[in-house]
């Protein structure tokens, strides 16, 4: 016996709702993306833990996606490949205004979505060397060229300049990335090496040789101003030993700048909303990841960034928290 129309009409509604709801369902379980650097370096770490808090507490479901420089990391968002990245603002800063590498290729539809911490770097060198200062590293092997890390350029200039020197002054050491830098010094083939305190990478080179030791940066009016000509972002801070920063023997000026999770404009309000807020109410979970996040305050998370632009979802919520820092 055939249905009556008014009842097949009934059955198609029921069973429209049903894939529409399952639709909805598969929407909000398909994964998001955070890009950063490849495991070795501690953005990989720090990024894994980022994932890790949002996918527990949230509804969102966040991968780790890796490159192996900050060009494509941030070219990941621009060209819709993930939702976020985790980088540096200086690293973001030029390749939004399509300066240096990024000229004539601006990358115009990046957003903050957060700021997370701000993140120290320096020259390591083996805990009994001679080199004693910055300025000790003139006419020495260190890593240059840089190819598929094109952020070590300012990164080590930024730290030679508080010498009043540039990679032009040291026996250059060809270098393809961060990690092959520090794969070389560990090997001897270099005095030094450009890294993150506290990255898993120091830790296992400090193992290998036998200690390595952080030199301390000249924290003078006009070695910061040398600096900040490389890049306006960085500046100089002091750290203090700790059982998890090997090579921070004593106190110890560093090039510091900030490190941001970036987002796209085309990446929906509420993703971004959601993201933020689960971060902000997580600062216990995210230390557990690394002790790093010590340093994480959600107070801070808003802090303005020249010439870059929040995301509107994460504008939401600094809002409703009362930090939020711009008009």
């Amino acid at each position: 016996m055939l249905a009556k129309p008014s009842r097949i009409r009934c059955v198609y509604a029921l069973a429209g709702a049903f894939a529409l709801a399952l639709g909805a369902g598969q929407a909000l379980a398909d994964p998001v993306a955070i890009s950063t650097l490849p495991p070795g370096a501690i953005n990989n770490v720090q990024a894994s833990v980022i994932a890790k808090v949002i996918q527990e507490k949230s509804d969102l479901q966040m991968r780790v996606a890796t490159f192996n420089a900050p060009s494509a990391i941030l070219g990941s968002v621009q060209n819709r490949q993930a939702e976020f990245a985790f980088t540096s603002n200086d690293e973001a800063g030029v390749a939004f205004r399509g300066q240096d590498e990024y000229k004539g290729h601006a990358m115009k539809d990046l957003r903050v979505a957060l700021t997370v911490f701000p993140f120290a770097v320096g020259v390591m060198v083996q805990k009994d060397s001679p080199i004693k200062k910055v300025a000790d590293l003139k006419g020495k092997k260190f890593a240059t060229g840089w190819q598929g890390f094109k952020q070590g350029i300012p990164l080590t200039d930024g730290v030679l300049a508080t010498a009043g020197l540039s990679l032009k002054d040291v026996d250059p050491v060809p270098a393809t990335n961060l990690l092959r830098a520090a794969d070389d010094f560990k090997a001897g083939k270099t005095v030094g090496a450009m890294f993150a305190i506290g990255a898993p990478k120091v830790a296992e080179i400090d193992a290998a040789i036998g200690g390595v030791r952080f030199l301390s940066l000249d924290n003078s009016p006009e070695a910061l101003a040398r600096m900040q000509k490389v890049r306006p972002e960085y500046h100089i801070a002091l750290r203090q030993p700790s059982p998890v920063l090997p090579g921070v023997i004593g106190p110890t000026y560093l090039m510091e700048y900030y490190i941001v999770v970036m987002t796209g404009a085309q990446v929906p309000d509420d993703v971004v909303y959601k993201a933020v807020k689960t971060l902000a109410a997580n600062k216990a979970e995210l230390i557990k990841g690394h002790p790093s996040y010590n340093a994480f305050d959600p107070a801070n998370m808003a802090v303005p960034h020249p010439g870059m632009t929040y995301h509107p979802g994460a504008i939401k919520f600094y809002k409703e928290a009362g930090v939020w820092k711009g008009n």
